[in-house]
């Protein structure tokens, strides 16, 4: 079976987009062989911080040869009176590689068009993928694109080579000044020479032996392997063998080595956290811990750490060791003098330096976002009524979490926000549940962290996000395309989370959080401008708006990552206001997804999408029972009163369903209303021409509808039905 490889070596790529490069390759090669009508049977990409590399296998020696029809000008414009050809029938045929005399005519509708009938000969697979490769490698976008030398040519780094092969035979092109070849070349330091490709086959092994892994799983594989004997042997076993640094260390080296290296025990004192830090955002270290941890937050890591090299030779892993040995004593000796050094100054001492740190241009200093979410806080305690166990923890909270960002540990290490608040809020005596809140406060920090563990941490999460989301919409600052400089995205999904996952016993209300906060930076920003009149700061309706929107987009996508159908999810959005109670939401789903798994439901939500197919804008809230004359008409009425009068309704007024278990009760007592709903669509016309009884009718479907709208717009939920 033919292959092609495409190696596109370049100097070292930056880790975090060799993954999304790879991806693109991929994706945009093999839909131009597919536009091209090339066939192939499987695509992989390789890479290292060297090279992207794309095999594809089975592909087909040449395009598939196809017959097409084009439709040229109608045959009363194509000749003159003469018979001769018209300038517009020879441009039609020369366009298509024909005389006139070969073209064919065919009549479309009531008219007679010449027709170009044409079969394609297939070109061999070198020629098209002699077009296609540049055109792909031209589309690997990437952050701060460069050029170098003299090439007009825009990469993420220099390109230095290009391995074009088919089979044995190389592919020729040219991107700019680089020359597609065969020649690829090993490891930068254990084996830098030339390596001449007799054939695609060959890639993989030769580059081996050349000190070259080129799959990228079996250097994760190699990896985790190493670094679990490493830690095995020094009688612990290693952190962060998962996520995000295995992956980057994957993508910086081409032939990784571990090797384990050993720091002063008396660090040991220090948190866990702030050593796992320094070691692991600052120098790529896998920390090693004991065999048996505790929940404490000192003491659970041993003296060692487990870097990863790209150079396996004795002589180089020794200076390789003491080199990191050296770095990570100078890190450590300063998050140690920092740490106690900070503790000469309590946080409670540091509101003043707070008011001096700017939190946004407009939205005043971090004392500034303290307060008013402190305040914020009281309010929301008072509102769902919180029990003093949560409502004063949150509070005081609320008043210490930002006050270490301006301590000099964190000034240093500003992974550590939050827990240095922690740390030092501990030693100084404040409650546990005070401690482990300005910890959690900021999760999910990253895409796979989870929301934090206690209550108290989420509502100040929760407060802290808005916060955040709702000031940058009110500056106008909302992302646009993929840029999104001040995380919003994160930190709305973010809020989501933490209310659908951790909060959703309470009836959190993000309309009337983001209200007050709204009402404060309307303040804050006329001020800010220098205005002393009533003029608002922001178009406050279009903040809301696309406030509203953006949470929208991330709670719809958060409900079909819970499994619900995408109709469920569109019908249920459609109505009411998800900002008011997002676990609200989430329980209509639930009820409206359960009528799907029985003949009744079906039935009943049958019965909902009638009714709310023929109901206009402009129906008729309220009618008069008096006024119903058909005895289908009184019947259904009669039986919708049996079934929610005295329940649900109170002086023609409905309570609305406020849980999971009262919305499956309301579709309960709608379901023997069905059949009547069905009899009375048969027997009138709802849409009678007179007036009168057309607002009857539809003020009596509008009455039912009330309980099937407070759940979901039920048309929307028509293409699920049988």
């Amino acid at each position: 079976m033919t292959k092609y490889l495409l190696e596109i070596g370049t100097e070292e790529l930056p880790a975090g987009q060799i993954e999304e490069s790879c991806t693109r390759l991929e994706e945009n090669f093999a839909s131009e062989l597919r536009e091209a009508n090339l066939s192939f049977s499987t695509m992989k990409t390789l890479s290292t911080p060297r090279r992207l590399t794309l095999i594809i296998d089975g592909l087909g020696d040449k395009q598939e040869t196809i017959s097409k029809k084009v439709k040229g000008p109608p045959v009363n414009k194509a000749f003159k009176e003469d018979g001769s050809a018209t300038p517009q029938a020879e441009g039609f045929a020369a366009k298509n590689g024909l005389k006139v005399d070969q073209l064919d005519k065919e009549e479309y509708g009531k008219e007679v068009y010449l027709v170009a009938n044409l079969t394609i000969e297939g070109r061999a697979a070198a020629e098209v993928l002699a077009e296609i490769a540049p055109r792909v490698i031209h589309q690997i976008s990437g952050e701060r694109l460069m050029r170098w030398g003299d090439c007009e040519l825009k990469f993420v780094r220099p390109i230095r080579w290009i391995v074009s092969l088919l089979d044995n035979r190389v592919v020729n092109f040219k991107l700019d000044q680089i020359a597609a070849g065969q020649t690829t070349f090993g490891h930068r330091i254990l084996a830098p020479g030339e390596i001449k490709l007799g054939h695609v086959d060959e890639y993989v092994e030769k580059l081996r032996a050349a000190k070259v892994l080129v799959c990228p799983q079996e250097r994760e594989d190699l990896i985790r392997t190493q670094v679990s004997e490493i830690a095995e042997s020094v009688l612990g076993k290693a952190r962060q063998l998962s996520g995000p640094l295995l992956q980057e260390v994957v993508n910086i080296t081409e032939w990784p080595q571990a090797i384990v290296g050993k720091f002063a025990e008396d660090y040991l004192t220090l948190p866990d956290t702030l050593l796992e830090t320094v070691m692991v955002h600052h120098q790529r270290y896998f920390p090693v811990e004991k065999p048996k941890t505790t929940t404490a937050t000192t003491g659970n890591l041993l003296p060692y750490f487990i870097t990863i090299s790209n150079n396996d030779t004795p002589s180089a892993v020794s200076e390789i060791t003491q080199g990191n040995e050296r770095v990570l004593r100078a890190r450590l000796a300063d998050g140690k003098f920092f740490f106690f050094d900070d503790q000469k100054t309590k946080l409670s001492a540091r509101k003043d330096r707070l008011g001096q740190l700017t939190f946004q241009q407009g939205l005043g200093s971090y004392l500034d976002k303290t307060n008013r979410l402190t305040k914020l806080a009281n309010k929301l305690s008072e509102k769902l009524k919180l029990e003093a166990k949560i409502a004063v923890p949150f509070e005081r909270t609320m008043e210490l979490c930002k006050l270490d960002l301006v301590t000099n540990l964190v000034g240093e290490l500003t992974e550590l926000q939050g827990y240095v608040g922690a740390w030092y809020a501990e030693l100084e005596g404040e409650p546990p549940e005070v401690v482990q809140a300005i910890a959690s406060h900021y999760s999910p920090r990253f895409t796979h962290e989870g929301i934090p563990a206690d209550v108290v941490g989420r509502f100040v999460a929760l407060l802290d996000k808005l916060d955040h989301v709702v000031g940058l919409f009110a500056l106008g600052k909302k992302p646009s395309g993929s840029s999104d400089p001040f995380a919003l995205r994160r930190n709305a999904q973010g809020l989501v989370d933490i209310i659908m996952d951790g909060l959703n016993e309470f009836k959190i209300d993000l309309e009337w959080l983001s209200d007050e906060l709204l009402d404060t930076f309307e303040v804050m920003l006329a001020h800010d401008g220098g205005e002393k009149s009533k003029k608002k700061a922001f178009a406050r309706e279009t903040v809301k708006a696309d406030f509203a929107d953006f949470i929208s987009q991330r709670l719809r996508g958060k409900l079909l990552d819970k499994g619900f159908g995408r109709e469920i999810v569109e019908a249920v959005l459609s109505n009411g206001n998800p900002l008011n109670d997002l676990a609200d939401t989430v329980a209509r789903c639930r009820s409206a997804e359960k009528l799907f798994k029985s003949e009744a439901g079906i039935t009943t939500a049958r019965a909902g999408v009638r009714i709310g197919n023929i109901l206009k804008s402009d129906s008729p809230d309220t009618f008069n029972p008096g006024a119903l004359t058909e005895p289908v008409e009184k019947e259904l009425w009669k039986n919708f009163n049996e079934q929610f009068q005295s329940k649900w309704e109170k002086n023609g007024e409905y309570r609305r369903p406020t849980n999971e278990q009262e919305y499956d009760e309301v579709l309960a007592l709608l379901a023997p209303l069905a059949p009547h709903v069905d009899k009375f669509f048969e027997d009138v016309m709802v849409n009678d021409p007179d007036k009168a009884k057309r607002d009857t009718r539809h003020g009596l479907l509008k009455r039912i509808d009330q309980y099937y709208s407070v759940i979901a717009s039920f048309p929307k939920l028509q293409p699920l039905l049988p």
